[in-house]
């Protein structure tokens, strides 16, 4: 079965000096995945790092709070997070770390601490994950929040903006119109607006969320998001806002919201944030014709 240690280390005042959990190279083109993205019906709790075989560290000192490996029940039907390690740092914090190959090395299975930086596996590709990587996961005052990890991690270089795309009205849940600058459109109720926003640091091609958005309606804020933190209230996770998944995002776009446009021009402006604090604006004009 798994080893599962309840904690007492919980109870220390150690000042934290976090490290990146995987030793590699090029780590600002391997962060394929950023927190609070959608997942079509939940948010991404941590960070994705593309890597295979390479060595995972525990990113601060800490005790052995939990470990699962395929080898504790090797009939059983895999868990998503595959195999899997939690530490617990001290102060409420947690970490812990997804997809890891076959085989628990040494000393996992006992209760004591490990030093920052010690190797505690290797990257892998089990459970429910599409490619080799570490997930890995930051958690705070006892599990309650979820924290985003490059607010605390080394900074990862990241130079680009993040890119600002379609504004799209949907219909119903297949169907939906482009909104392109410039355009008349003829509408006769509310619709769900989405906008697309895509960050892809420093490796063109990658499709990561951004950390912040703020979108406004004929100069009239209508939301401002952030996705550094997560909190479990009333049944459902919710960002630092208390926004819960289905206020900030629709068929895995960003929900600027169920809008009733005027009659005439309407103007939607969009600001978006990557997690370097690069900013993005895009301002979308255009003219609705109210029918009935």
């Amino acid at each position: 079965m798994a080893a599962f240690h309840l904690s007492t280390f919980a109870q220390n005042d150690k000042v934290i000096n976090f490290l990146f959990p995987v030793k590699t190279d090029g780590i600002e083109n391997k962060v394929t995945s950023v927190f609070g993205e959608s997942r079509g019906d939940h948010f991404h709790n941590g960070m994705d790092i593309a890597s295979t075989g390479e060595p995972v560290l525990a990113m601060a000192e800490g005790k052995i709070l939990y470990s699962r490996f395929g080898e504790d029940d090797p009939f059983g039907e895999e868990f998503g997070t595959g195999n899997s390690v939690w530490l617990d740092h001290g102060n409420g914090t947690y970490s812990s770390y997804y997809h890891l190959k076959d085989g628990r090395l040494p000393g996992l299975l006992e209760e004591r601490l490990v030093a920052g930086g010690e190797k505690i596996a290797y990257t892998g590709n089990t459970g429910h994950s599409s490619g080799a990587h570490l997930h890995f996961v930051l958690l705070k005052d006892f599990g309650k929040t979820i924290q985003d990890p490059m607010k605390v991690l080394p900074i990862v270089e990241d130079e680009n903006p993040p890119v600002i795309g379609n504004l799209l009205i949907h219909q119903d849940e297949y169907k939906y119109s482009q909104v392109n600058d410039g355009d008349n459109i003829n509408i006769s109720r509310a619709f769900p607006v989405t906008v697309g926003i895509q960050d892809a640091g420093k490796k063109s091609g990658q499709r990561r969320g951004v950390s912040q958005i703020q979108v406004s309606l004929n100069g009239q804020l209508l939301k401002k998001a952030s996705f550094s933190n997560l909190h479990y209230e009333k049944g459902e996770w919710k960002n630092s806002e208390g926004f819960p998944f289905s206020d900030l995002y629709f068929k895995d776009q960003y929900l600027v919201g169920n809008l009733d446009f005027r009659n005439g021009e309407n103007v939607i402006k969009v600001l978006a944030w990557d997690f370097r604090q690069n900013l993005s604006e895009k301002t979308f004009t255009f003219y609705v014709n109210r029918i009935r």
